[in-house]
């Protein structure tokens, strides 16, 4: 037996820059820097998790392809940029030409539009040949991990919609994709069948318009079986100066036909009028703020947040909240109520309420029923048992947080989304729970789990307590909401008892005086020790004591010193923890929000290039780059609220 057994994660060593896109329906969290798309994936209720379309390992699901004479074209340097902060595209220069390709996901919309335009910069006329060349591989299932699922895949040319179509099938169909151009396929150059390469698909492409039809379709084990390769190539002869503009409209669903059917939709409206709709939409939820170099920061993450921390299922449409739909994340395609609603929720109440409001639904529904339990899959049933007193108590924080922004209090009288009792009804029951982790002598709540996910050995932690008091405060609000003058009395005096007790019991002598300690055990002895995740630097976030309580600038002094031991020094300084002793930027948005440091915290992320600017779990001392837990969407989301909040003040 191993008590107090870690599940931790790997180093990162290498470092991979990407550009990941999205909307509520599909992900493209594999954008390289030579504008390749290596997989795109969609959330399945059904299956618990992510269903991933990819490449393989010589050739990426997509990748544009520019050939003159005959030669593919090798860009060099290609600059990457965003529109609103989030369509990402890149201009590249080479052999005479200027190619731009933007990738837009439009909100709303099943699927995204490839967009290419070249420029003629030669001086003189050029003949290229261009378009897309795509692999589908394997398909895999993420819960945690990515691995292949055992099913078929199948692709063939529906002549009904002029579309190419792509389809997983676990027994019945599962997820599809599928392919569409700009113009009529029988006025482009395509290829749909088995082909030794991508460059060998695109070539066929060029000099034939072809490929099986569904009662003829390609058919392939997911795992053993071939690669299934696509093509679309045009041709065009550029005058000097002249420009031109192609465009692969690709969309997702639960089966081919609705994949086939929804390309047609994405072509009706058209790649500019799609990308025209995403930049206003996304405008009119921007947060600028006057730092310009930190908007651009501040606002990505909150996309990321917004579009990778949640998503709407491709079986169902309802909305599931994860830690990140991309697999570069060591445990995404979960669900954490910490990250749900500690981290991402801050930020997705910035973007848009009515996300928020969705997310709390969904909370006091399809995830009230495993409360406080470690980890769930997105579809609510236990992933990774154990109880967390933090994840309890996330649920009430966040209705609160969302009540006083918006004054909704209709809301506690909704059915929560996915279940069958009333948002008050789940207040009432997370009572209940709460209560049966409380001692019955001293007025302080246990925890089986730490912050970080690992075994504690003192189970009465003083941030966990900070929670428990602020959830108490956010049950005396809704009861008097409610008209419940002895349930408000009842829960104010609860919140009194453990605000007490904290004070009494968990403030120990410290080397620059009183502090709160993290945790005490069975026995009242204390513990001096901080992690990221559940940081007492919060304590004055959550309203538990002010910024300038003496005991609590005593913690955080010695939280960010040597007499830390989980302390890490170094050019990108911060708080660390045996769960990943590398620092934080969690710690860092801390000291945006509470603490005398905010200056520290801004500088932190104005240097660190963390997972090419979005969150993640840690980064190198050394160089801020990504260390641990790439593409950490629910974390982006505080972060991104955490700069919000800082930068807006000044």
């Amino acid at each position: 037996m191993d008590a107090l057994k870690m599940t931790v994660p790997d180093p990162i060593d290498e470092l991979a820059l990407y550009y990941p896109t999205g909307n509520e329906y599909v992900a493209l969290p594999l954008i390289n820097e030579r504008g390749a798309i290596e997989s795109a994936n969609v959330l399945h209720l059904g299956c618990k998790g992510l269903i991933e379309f990819c490449g393989t390992q010589e050739a990426p699901l997509l990748a544009p392809v520019v050939m003159v004479k005959e030669q593919e074209v090798e860009f060099p340097d290609i600059a990457w940029r965003r529109h609103e902060h989030w369509i990402p595209y890149f201009t590249a220069h080479a052999a005479g030409l200027r190619v731009t390709g933007t990738i837009c996901a439009p909100p709303g919309h099943r699927g995204f539009v490839y967009t290419l335009e070249a420029e003629n910069l030669s001086g003189g006329s050029l003949p290229i040949r261009w378009g897309w060349v795509g692999t589908f591989g394997v398909a895999r299932q993420a819960v945690y991990h990515s691995r292949p699922m055992l099913a078929r895949r199948m692709a063939w040319y529906d002549r009904w919609t002029d579309a190419l179509a792509l389809e997983l099938a676990a027994g019945p169909a599962t997820a599809a994709m599928a392919v569409g151009g700009w113009v009529p396929m029988r006025e482009l150059g395509w290829f749909l069948g088995r082909a030794p390469s991508a460059e060998r698909a695109f070539r066929a492409a060029l000099g034939r318009r072809g490929g099986p039809p569904m009662e003829q379709a390609l058919r392939e084990d997911n795992e053993t079986g071939a690669p299934l390769r696509f093509a679309l190539a045009h041709e065009h002869v550029l005058g000097a100066g002249e420009r031109a503009q192609i465009h692969l409209y690709v969309a997702v669903s639960a089966e081919a036909d609705g994949a086939c059917t929804t390309v047609v939709d994405l072509q009706r409206h058209g790649a500019a009028a799609l990308v025209d709709e995403a930049r206003r939409w996304l405008t009119a939820r921007l947060r600028p703020v006057p730092d310009t170099n930190l908007s651009e920061r501040l606002n990505l993450n909150l996309w990321f947040n917004y579009f990778f921390a949640a998503g709407r299922a491709i079986d169902t449409e309802e909305l599931v909240m994860v830690t990140s739909r991309s697999p570069r994340y060591y445990v995404s395609a979960a669900f954490w109520a910490r990250d749900a609603f500690l981290w991402s929720f801050p930020g997705a109440l910035l973007t848009d309420p009515e996300r928020a409001r969705e997310m709390v639904l969904a909370g006091f529904g399809r995830y009230l029923r495993n409360a406080g339990v470690h980890s769930l899959y997105i579809d609510g049933t236990v992933l990774y048992p154990g109880f967390e007193l933090d994840e309890l108590c996330a649920y009430l924080l966040a209705l609160e947080q969302y009540v006083r922004a918006t004054g909704d209090w209709g809301i506690l009288e909704e059915t929560g989304l996915g279940g069958t009792k009333r948002v008050f009804d789940g207040v009432m029951w997370l009572e209940q729970l709460l209560e049966q982790h409380r001692h019955p002598e001293r007025h302080l709540y246990a925890t089986f789990l730490s912050p970080t996910d690992d075994p504690v050995t003192h189970p009465y932690l003083t941030y966990n307590n900070a929670m428990v008091w602020r959830a108490w405060r956010a049950l005396a609000l809704l009861k008097r909401q409610r008209g419940d003058s002895l349930g408000e009395w009842r829960a104010n005096q609860r919140a009194a008892q453990v605000k007490e007790a904290v004070r009494r019991q968990c403030v120990v002598d410290g080397p620059r005086g009183p502090m709160f300690a993290w945790a005490l055990d069975d026995r009242r002895r204390a513990q001096l020790l901080d992690q990221p995740p559940g940081s007492l630097q919060l304590l004055a976030y959550y309203g538990f004591c002010e910024e300038d309580d003496p005991v609590y600038l005593n913690t955080v002094a010695w939280i960010h010193s040597p007499d830390n031991p989980d302390y890490i020094t170094g050019p990108f300084a911060a708080p660390g923890c045996a769960h990943a002793p590398h620092p934080w930027p969690l710690a860092a948005a801390y000291d945006l929000l509470a603490g005398p440091h905010q200056e520290r915290g801004l500088s932190f992320f104005a240097r660190a290039t963390m997972d090419n600017g979005l969150a993640c779990e840690t980064v190198d001392r050394e160089t801020g780059r990504v260390k641990t837990g790439a593409a950490f969407a629910s974390a982006a989301g505080f972060i991104g609220y955490a700069l919000y909040r800082a930068l807006a003040r000044e």
